[in-house]
């Protein structure tokens, strides 16, 4: 069973709950390579959440090519959740450099702290 971290307010910016067709390319757990179409459930500025078939382990890297603008990005698996009834895994993952405009969407900002 995969770990599951979840970071406490660790979001740098907003975030929006959106679609978007991505091929993910890594290393399954087990150390199977894995390449398929997939889509987010979740974006923000610094990674998104993404449905996968098969497991991905903490701290492993892949990258994932946005569909749409087929720019492709490094990124790395920072939050693994249980497997869902349908049997995909959702897995957040962190951008490894500045995502720029890698999903085409202008992110609301984190309100500054009082």
């Amino acid at each position: 069973m995969p770990e599951s971290f979840q970071p406490e307010n660790r979001r740098r910016s907003g975030r929006v709950s959106i679609r978007v067709p991505v091929e993910v390319q890594g290393i399954a757990q087990g150390g199977d390579q894995l390449q398929e179409s997939t889509h987010t459930g979740v974006i923000g500025g610094f990674g998104a959440l993404i449905r996968t078939s098969r497991v991905l382990e903490l701290g492993t890297e892949v990258s994932l090519t946005n569909r749409f603008s087929q720019q492709t990005a490094g990124f790395r698996v920072v939050w693994v959740g249980e497997q869902l009834p349908d049997g995909f895994w959702e897995i957040g993952v962190e951008a490894l450099r500045p995502l720029n405009d890698f999903w085409g969407v202008r992110f609301p900002t984190k309100p500054d702290s009082a």
